[in-house]
């Protein structure tokens, strides 16, 4: 999503089964919810009209949201969208707003770096055979972002086998580690391979691209997490292009998938002007 798409939260992921004609074969089929309906109707009006933006999401959706992922109300289909695969539903974060917190405009700007909205996988999904893979490009330090995934993914029984991390800075190995407590670097450090001071790539041929490592190194039965955040609109588009091809041609190799899609209208009010290039009606085309 503009955060995340998978932007796929505690249980309320379920394992229930699900059949359709569309999502056999290793397809996926998606029914977006009542809210996402709303907006991916006229997604230009619905965001550049803040009044009505937060009209439709009213103080009632934006707690029922908060709510149904803590678990203090049943999942509504009003708000979250599925997705079927392999048999399986999925709830998942509806195209709704400008695709970050429910809260932030309607209720303040303090809401824009929030994460309490978001949806996670859970251990339901994992398949006992598989392997868990966390691919972040754009790592910067360890506790900037990287250990905040790993500790929502914990909680909810996941735990990796394996993670790599790009970062075009060069940090070195402690100014990466600073700050993390001993116990959680002797437990991450060993299974995690940091590309330090390596700057991603969208050419499919090079090493430094995430999406060639993802489809050399992601199967089917392995749960796979993919960050994209190196604040470069060209190589991100490019890689998130390749991500929909790779799709559509080995399935869905990428379970769960965090990327800020960065694009003009509302958000250059926010810390995006001068730097983003593309339309705002793209993130709801990109993530449909």
């Amino acid at each position: 999503r503009n955060i995340a798409r998978r932007n796929a939260d505690v249980t309320v992921k379920t394992a229930e089964r699900c059949s359709d004609g569309r999502s056999s074969g290793g397809g996926t089929l998606y029914l977006p919810s009542q809210l996402e309906r709303a907006f991916t109707s006229d997604p230009l009006e619905m965001t550049s009209n803040l009044t009505l933006m937060c009209q439709i999401l009213d103080r009632r959706v934006r707690s029922s949201w908060l709510r149904q992922i803590r678990g203090l109300e049943p999942v509504s289909e009003d708000i979250f969208s599925r997705q079927c695969s392999e048999g399986q539903f999925a709830y998942i974060e509806p195209l709704g707003g400008v695709l970050r917190d429910p809260r932030f405009i309607c209720e303040g700007r303090q809401h824009l770096v929030f994460t309490d909205w978001l949806l996670f996988a859970d251990k339901s999904f994992l398949k006992p055979q598989g392997r868990k893979i966390f691919v972040d490009a754009g790592g910067s330090r360890f506790r900037d972002a990287l250990r905040f995934f790993l500790a929502e993914y914990a909680s909810r029984g996941i735990v990796f086998d394996e993670i790599v991390v790009w970062e075009a800075g060069p940090q070195g190995l402690e100014s990466y580690w600073h700050g993390v407590p001993p116990e959680i670097r002797a437990a991450v450090e060993p299974i995690l391979k940091f590309n330090d001071g390596v700057k991603v790539q969208a050419a499919r041929n090079s090493p430094d691209n995430p999406m060639r490592f993802i489809e050399a190194n992601c199967a089917m039965d392995d749960f796979c997490v993919f960050k994209l955040d190196i604040d470069q609109p060209s190589v991100e588009g490019a890689l998130v292009q390749q991500l929909i091809e790779s799709t559509r041609t080995y399935g869905p190799l990428v379970d769960e998938f965090f990327y800020e899609h960065h694009v003009l209208g509302v958000m250059e009010h926010y810390g995006w002007a001068h730097t983003w290039f593309l339309a705002g009606e793209k993130s709801s085309e990109t993530f449909a």
